[in-house]
């Protein structure tokens, strides 16, 4: 009889326990239930305390009848977990906790502040260096960080709208069992959200939002992409020097000259090196400093050498010599301009010709050598009978000089040359006048600038010695003659352009001008290029030379944003508010219960019994997967006025 009247309570605690889970839900909320529910509950529990008199439940009440049939030890362990137990039953969580969306909208409002900040960094930096901050913390790094926040931010408010949207679907329409698994796993990652597009089963809202899901996914790698960086050259504080020549004056006294001077050693080097370097910089010797390797100077004139080449062959006459008499073979003949230069022989390929200004004037005071090259072969067409002359003349000039000094390399342009061409008759000098060769630049501040007399005579006398006239001859006749033949100094066997064949040069320096001649396709030009720029490095590198100042460069990687990589990041970020916003509107039209993402919604309001029952529990996950997508249920309130998701047939 004891265990009777114990087990007439413990029914009345079941039906309690079904009662209380059922208030769970929202009481305010008008499709979870009704107070009629506790109307019974309050029934239930009268009884039993009408029958035993007293204020405990009766739950309590049966312990306590039955305690007789108990040890008191057992009777102790009994009556305490029940009571806490009832106590517990206080204290179940709501879920009016998450009735509001207020978690979403701090969410976005961080999401909004993070891809803000983002602009507002690069906005910051545009076109500035590389900001240097502590421990190595990078511009990329702090990108980085605030797109990962965008993104995880963002995410909570995807993933509540995506969730609700599954609430949203189920209650205005009749959907697939299986739609439950495809919002929630589109809710959780990208992977569900392609899955959702695919099948098509997220309805207008649930496939807004894997869009924006799926387009968040290149919100970080298009957030680094907006901050590019590049090289620019800024001013250094180390500077820059380079010298100019305002004058030229040194020269030597030697009986060995017709002029009696000759040139200091440094200017004879740097003529050969013009002559035989052939390493096209003959600047490559001039000093300057530039520390930073990377330097520019403002335009700036200088004394200098200039040459200038023109094509006679039209000019050109045959010349028989003297001693082939009055039966001359004009096959045989060579040729001749007016201006004194000749091919003395048809088998003469090649000659050069060289005039040393006289003191009578008869070329420009500022003329150093004028030299007369011949010949009978075009360079790029060989042995045909082409006569061609040009003539080249080295000056003293200014020259304005653009200078520039790139990873340590020198490089200069000439942007302008004035010459002086005044002819001047020295052939009766006096005393107190000065013969040097002064030419005015074109900065009117600048003093004119000098060679010397000494200067110019000593080039000239060495000119006329180095610069003999000679010719380049094919002819066996020539190679009898002994190597050491005073009047006949070099024999080669000379492959070089298109000329090839054993050939005889009367000097190094006709050597030199036929081998460029052949070699390159304006072989001359270069040649007296590359002198008249060697000559004007050593101008630059004695007493007359002064430092010009220039700017040093030193290589500052700076930040340029591309802005239109910000457009997909503040593209997801509005649509995302839009989404939520559209969430929020759709919920509230159709008064569906803000559950969202909360798995215990699903636990009190899962399948009704008689949809329950469709499925076996024995047939495993993968049947009953393949079995949803053929029940068709949704969100609806049953008889007892309880919000169940209630199968349907053809319609609800």
């Amino acid at each position: 009889m004891a265990y009777q009247s114990l087990q007439g309570p413990h029914l009345d605690e079941d039906s309690i326990f079904q009662e209380d889970i059922a208030q769970v839900n929202d009481p305010r909320d008008e499709i979870i239930g009704s107070r009629d529910h506790s109307d019974s509950r309050d029934h239930l529990v009268s009884e039993p305390l009408s029958l035993h008199k007293s204020n405990k439940t009766p739950l309590v009440q049966a312990k306590e009848d039955s305690r007789h049939h108990w040890s008191n030890s057992t009777s102790t362990t009994v009556d305490k977990p029940e009571s806490g137990s009832l106590r517990s039953w206080n204290k179940v969580p709501r879920l009016r906790k998450s009735d509001t969306w207020t978690l979403e909208i701090i969410s976005l409002t961080f999401g909004l502040g993070a891809v803000a900040a983002i602009i507002g960094v690069m906005s910051r930096f545009n076109g500035r260096a590389l900001p240097e901050w502590p421990y190595y913390i990078t511009l990329n790094a702090l990108i980085a960080l605030l797109a990962t926040i965008a993104n995880a931010t963002l995410s909570v408010s995807l993933s509540s709208g995506i969730s609700q949207s599954k609430w949203i679907r189920f209650k205005t329409s009749d959907a697939p069992l299986s739609d439950m698994e495809v919002f929630d796993d589109a809710s959780r990652g990208t992977w569900g959200s392609i899955v959702m597009l695919t099948t098509g089963r997220g309805g207008l809202l649930g496939s807004f939002g894997a869009v924006i899901a799926i387009l968040g996914l290149a919100l970080g790698p298009f957030a680094q992409q907006v901050a590019a960086y590049r090289t620019r050259w800024v001013e250094s504080d180390v500077g820059a020097e380079i010298p100019r020549a305002l004058n030229f004056t040194p020269a030597l006294m030697g009986n060995t000259s017709t002029t009696g001077f000759v040139p200091i050693l440094p200017l004879k080097a740097a003529v050969y090196n013009g002559l035989f370097a052939e390493n096209n910089r003959p600047v490559a010797s001039l000093p300057f400093n530039c520390q930073s390797g990377n330097c520019i100077w403002e335009p700036y004139e200088s004394l200098a050498v200039c040459h200038e080449c023109v094509d006679i062959s039209s000019l050109m006459t045959r010349y028989c010599p003297p001693e082939f008499g009055p039966t001359q073979n004009i096959s045989q003949c060579g040729w001749q301009i007016p201006q004194g230069g000749q091919l003395n022989t048809s088998s003469d390929v090649f000659s050069m010709t060289s005039f040393i200004p006289s003191a009578y004037g008869d070329m420009p005071h500022s003329t150093l050598i004028r030299i007369i090259f011949m010949g009978t072969e075009y360079q790029d067409t060989p042995e045909q009978l082409n006569p061609w002359a040009k003539q080249c003349t080295l000056q003293t000039c200014v020259n304005t000089l653009h200078s520039t000094v790139t990873n340590g390399t020198l490089s200069e342009n000439t942007s302008d040359s004035v010459l002086n061409h005044t002819v001047l008759d020295i052939s009766s000098p006096s005393e107190t006048s000065d013969y040097g060769v002064y030419i005015k630049g074109t900065f009117p501040t600048e003093p004119p600038f000098l060679l010397s007399m000494g200067a110019l005579l000593s080039i000239r006398g060495w000119f006329s010695a180095i610069f003999a006239n000679g010719s380049a001859t094919r002819t066996t006749s020539d190679f009898t003659r002994s190597i050491t033949d005073p009047d006949r100094a070099v024999v080669v066997n000379l492959t070089v352009g298109i000329s090839s064949g054993e050939t005889f040069f009367d000097s190094d320096i006709v050597t030199a001008f036929y081998w460029n001649y052949y070699e390159y396709a304006d072989g001359l030009n270069m040649l007296m290029s590359d002198l008249a720029v060697s000559m004007t490095t050593a101008f630059r590198g004695f007493n007359g030379a002064v430092p010009v100042q220039g700017k040093a460069l030193s290589a500052e990687s700076y930040v340029h944003v591309r802005w239109g990589f910000v457009v997909l990041p503040v593209a997801v970020v509005f649509l995302t508010v839009a989404f939520l916003v559209a969430a929020m509107l759709s919920t509230r039209a159709t008064k569906t219960t803000l559950w969202k993402s909360s798995a215990l919604a699903v636990l009190l309001h899962g399948l009704d019994q008689e949809t329950r029952e469709k499925f076996v529990l024995g047939d495993g996950l993968h049947k009953h997967k393949r079995q949803a997508k053929n029940v068709r249920v949704r969100l609806d309130v049953n008889s007892e006025k309880e919000v169940l998701l209630r199968g349907c047939g053809t319609k609800c």
